[in-house]
This record gives C-alpha cells, structure tokens and sequence, in this order.
C-alpha cells in the first residue's frame, strides 16, 4: 500500500510541476506515460511526498523527449484539465517553494531558469548546453538560495606533433566572475586542480555553507565557502580591527545556519582644555577710606588640559578613561584693595576747628569734645528772636539755643549740633519750637537769636544738623 501511495504522489506531484507551467506542452511532450500512470491510479492520498521525488520523474520526462508522439489536440487539452483538477493543493503550493533560480554562463552568454530539479545534468540539458571532452563546469550556491553555473572551455594545442589541452587563464577568471562568484583561496586551488585533470570529471563543486553575521549591529545572510570562521570573514570583506572582537574562535570551522557576532570596538584618544576660575583676594588698605575699594590686580583664568581615552562600542560611546590632567596656564588671583581710613572733614570756624568722622560717625567741637551723632541734614536755615520771657510750642523758655524745626523731620528734644558752611558755628541746639515755615518753605530750621540785629547778621545760610546721640540738653545753655 504504500509503493501504491507514494507513486500516485509522484504522479500527481509531477503534474504540478509541469502542468502547472505550460500544461498543453507538457501532454504533448510525455502524454503516453502521463496517460499510462493515470489509468492505473486507483487510491489516493491526501498527504503528499516531499517534493524530492519530483525531481527524478521531471529529468525522466525531460529526457524522453525524444521519444514525444503525436496526439489530438482536443485529447491533449482535456487530459490536461481533468488530472489538473485532481491534484492536490498542498502539493501546488509546495512547487514554488522548493523551486531554485539558477544562472548559467558559458562565455559571453547567460542563461537563468528557474527548476526544482537541481541535478547538474538536468540544469545542463534544460538551458541546452553541451559540454565538450575537457569542458569544465564550476558550480555554487548563492546567498538567493540559488546556483551559479560556470562553464570553462578546453582548447587543444598541437606542440611538435602532438597534442595538448589547455585552459585560457584570463577565460577561466572571466567565466568565473561573470558567473557572480567569488573564490576563495580553497576554492582557487580546487579549481586549479581541475584544471590540470582530464578525463570524464567535468565538474568542480565548490563547496559553500550558509551563515549569518552580525557585523556592528547590521545583519548579512551569505554563502561562503567551507573553511574557518576567518576564512569566511575575509571571503566577506569583513576586515576585523585590532580591537574588535568576534564571539566565536577564528580558527573554528563554519557550519550551515552558523551565526557570528561581530563587535566593533574603536579607541578614541580626546584632548580637551577647561577652564580654572581665578580667586578673588581682599587685602586692607589705609590708603583708602573705609568702604572704598580699588581693583590692584585684575583676575585672568588658568587652563587644564585633560587626555582622555573614550571607549566606542559600534559606534556608541560607552566610557571613558582619564590618561592625564596636567595645569597649562595658572590663574591669577584678582586683589582688590579695601578701605582702612577712616574719612574725617575739617570744618573751620571763627571760633575753632570742628571735626566729623563720616565712617565712624562722630564730631568734635571746637573745645575738643566728641559726640556720636546718628545722621545728619543739610538745608538752608533762618533767625528769629521773641520778646522775653516768651514760651515755644513745646513749653519752652524762648531763648538762644532752642531753635524750630519739623518734628516729622527732626523730634522734638533732639540734641543737635549746628554748624553754617561758611564756617559759622551755631553750636548746641535743642529742637523745641516749630513754625508755619514747614509748611510753605524749604527752610531746614529756624534759630533763636536774642536780639533783631542778630537775626539780620544771620540772615539766611545753609547748615549741616547733626543729631548727636546720648547729648544733654544742659548743652545748649
């Protein structure tokens, strides 16, 4: 039962094969036996071979050609459609993917055919090409799963009588590479062995394996030709860098289906200068005043140059090794002088000389003593004077020595110390009376004088008023 199964199969499978393409040509090449094995059919089956037996029964058909009848076309065309109709689908679908493309070069021309029969012989006779005695014939497999075919013409050469076969060296590389194949060094001394050889041995198969690599993250899938992991790399123009690395030993052979990872490693040396900010020094000076500064020297920033070795994996950074830091330029510090002096003014009078230390915030009167003052107002003062015995706003005894101002501006009881920039001294005052001048003058104070005489030798002058701190009133009288 199962020689009757499997040769149904191998009746059907070879209809598609054939029928399927052109199947009016097929009966009219080989309709005797198709008809000779379809009578005798009488089981079926559902599951269908491996298509590997097609192969024997297309060569069979292909070499019975010449033994093709004549038959009518009208049987030709409805034979056709009833075994059609009763193959399996399965084994339709099959077809093509078991199907090889296969170029065959034979000088200048190319021949390609598409043919699920890969035997040498088949391919030979289905492209029409005939070998001569010492003909060769170089065949591979191509990364399209497919086969390239080489053919390499003998020529006879007649030396003192006899005679000698050659092969052209130029026609051997040229058949080779226009065939699309690329040897290795196995493969050049394989076909140089052939060369030498006569005799019926016409074909030379260069052995080759399917891998893939990984070469930096882009992936190839190629034929090459059996040998090392090295070989076939090299074959590939996949030159290996001194620091690159390969996950399998160089020296291991290639298997079928092998992967290799390729890992691209590069060292770069960088070098790069940064910058080193300057500091900033204060250094006290006497020969400023107290909150004066002065820029001595001016800061400038110093430079490093640092080597560093970066680590690139395909191309991606990954790290980095410091090779050195060295200091090119120093900075220099930027000094900035500060201020010691303390600033004192001088002001001269008809009575003596009155000092002010503006820092420390302190006057000395002409009789040498010091007082704290807490600020000090400038503005233009006035004179007047009252009958006696008459009182201030603030229940004072009129009299020299208590003068008018704005209590807004100054409070009253404020101990002050008044002295005219002409040099006149006023001298201690107590702010205890006011006046309608704040309200309709710029005047700054309004100071009692005894008499109208004193008043007119005043007239109008402008003042500095010191509010001193922690003064008697005893010294206004």
């Amino acid at each position: 039962m199962q020689s009757n199964c499997t040769d149904k199969k191998f009746f059907q499978t070879s209809i598609v094969c054939i029928a399927q393409k052109n199947p009016f040509i097929f009966f009219d090449n080989h309709e005797e036996m198709i008809y000779n094995r379809a009578i005798n059919q009488k089981t079926s089956c559902k599951n269908s071979k491996k298509l590997q037996i097609i192969a024997g029964l297309y060569e069979e058909i292909t070499i019975m050609e010449s033994q093709k009848k004549n038959r009518s076309a009208g049987l030709k065309k409805a034979l056709a459609v009833v075994l059609m109709g009763t193959v399996c689908l399965t084994a339709a679908v099959s077809v093509g993917t078991v199907s090889k493309k296969v170029t065959v070069t034979d000088g200048n021309e190319t021949v390609t055919i598409n043919t699920i029969n890969p035997d040498t012989n088949a391919i030979l006779a289905k492209t029409g090409v005939e070998l001569g005695e010492n003909d060769k014939l170089v065949r591979t497999e191509n990364s399209d799963d497919g086969v390239n075919i080489a053919i390499i013409r003998a020529h006879d050469v007649e030396t003192s009588g006899s005679k000698t076969v050659t092969y052209d060296e130029s026609s051997v590389a040229d058949s080779v590479f226009s065939a699309g194949m690329t040897l290795s060094e196995s493969d050049s001394i394989s076909l140089a062995a052939a060369m030498e050889s006569s005799g019926a041995e016409t074909e030379v198969k260069l052995s080759r394996v399917q891998i893939t690599v990984d070469a930096a993250g882009e992936e190839i899938t190629k034929f090459v030709p059996a040998g090392t992991v090295k070989d076939a790399l090299d074959f590939l123009e996949i030159n290996l860098g001194v620091n690159d690395t390969v996950d399998v030993d160089l020296s291991e052979n290639v298997e079928d289906g092998m992967k290799i990872t390729v890992t691209n490693v590069e060292y770069k040396t960088v070098s790069n200068i940064k910058s080193i900010a300057y500091e900033t020094v204060y250094q006290d000076s006497d020969s400023l005043y107290v909150g004066e500064t002065e820029v001595e020297t001016a800061g400038q920033e110093g430079s490093r140059t640092i080597v560093t070795k970066e680590k690139y994996v395909n191309g991606v950074y990954v790290s980095e090794e410091v090779l050195s830091d060295k200091v090119t330029k120093e900075p220099v510090n930027e000094v900035i002088l500060q201020g010691t002096q303390e600033k004192v003014s001088s002001i001269s009078t008809y009575t003596g000389t009155v000092s002010v230390n503006e820092s420390a915030q302190t006057i000395t009167d002409t009789y040498g003593r010091e007082f704290s003052y807490s600020y000090v107002l400038s503005g233009p003062a006035t004179a007047y004077y009252a009958p006696d015995g008459a009182l201030t706003s603030t229940g004072r005894l009129a009299r020299y020595g208590v003068v008018a101002v704005d209590p807004n501006e100054i409070p009253y009881g404020s101990i002050l110390y008044i002295v005219a920039n002409d040099g006149t001294v006023y001298g201690y005052a107590v702010a205890g009376d006011t006046g309608g001048f704040i309200y309709y003058t710029d005047v700054l104070v309004d100071l009692y004088f005894p008499t109208f005489d004193d008043c007119c030798n005043w007239g109008l002058k402008n003042v500095s008023v010191y509010v001193l701190e922690g003064a008697s009133e005893d010294l206004t009288y």
